[in-house]
């Protein structure tokens, strides 16, 4: 008789699927953005390495939701899993910034771009970002789902702007585009981030969760 996956292990799979598929366009992303001297294709490698922490963070919470209560383990491997997100969020903090200094080198002593190679592997991004995003809301979306999935959505309409960008190298010649688009990216980083961040730290400080109504609401 078959057995249909429940709804955890279908989030799991989704997971784990999209996961996989992130980590090699964020290999094909630094790959890319070197040969084609693309500084808005390494920020947005950086910037799928957000979405790449915000999917591991899901499917952490799936699997310590999934398992039984234990008296030596309660919050032990979930704080484990928070103070690891709180880390990369520090540690891609970092990164922004060095994205801002390095669009601010380039603007001042531009380098060619290759545009057509940077239009193409945004192009596969829309669609590797679109289809997680898809398969993430067909999925039971709890808080942390849709946490990921808003992740997802963001990161498919910052790399539609690189194909933008890299049509405006095409049609302008200015190579500084490609520089301000590393800015915005860099700020979408940061942004993502910092929230990160809040969220863990109101974990570990054990506040109120995300969604909860709050005394005096």
């Amino acid at each position: 008789m078959h057995v249909r996956p429940t709804g955890n292990e279908r989030t799991s799979r989704v997971l784990r699927v999209s996961l996989g598929v992130t980590a090699g366009y964020i290999v094909l992303l630094v790959i890319a953005g070197i040969r084609a001297h693309s500084l808005a294709l390494l920020s947005e490698a950086g910037h799928n390495l957000t979405d790449f922490v915000a999917l591991l963070l899901s499917l952490l919470a799936v699997y310590l939701h999934s398992r039984p209560p234990s008296a030596t383990h309660t919050y032990g491997y979930h704080r484990a899993g928070v103070l690891a997100a709180l880390v990369n969020s520090a540690t891609l903090v970092a990164v922004s910034f060095l994205i801002f200094y390095e669009a601010v080198r380039r603007i001042q002593h531009p380098q060619p771009v290759q545009a057509h190679l940077m239009m193409w592997v945004a192009a596969a991004g829309v669609v590797m970002n679109g289809c997680i995003a898809i398969m993430l809301y067909r999925t039971d979306r709890d808080v942390n789902v849709r946490s990921a999935l808003v992740h997802e959505v963001g990161d498919t309409l910052s790399t539609a702007a690189v194909i933008a960008g890299g049509w405006a190298i095409l049609a302008s010649g200015q190579y500084w585009i490609d520089s301000a688009l590393s800015f915005g990216i860099g700020a979408l980083i940061l942004w993502s981030s910092i929230g990160i961040m809040r969220e863990t730290l109101n974990i570990l400080l054990e506040g109120t969760p995300r969604g909860m109504p709050r005394l005096g609401d």
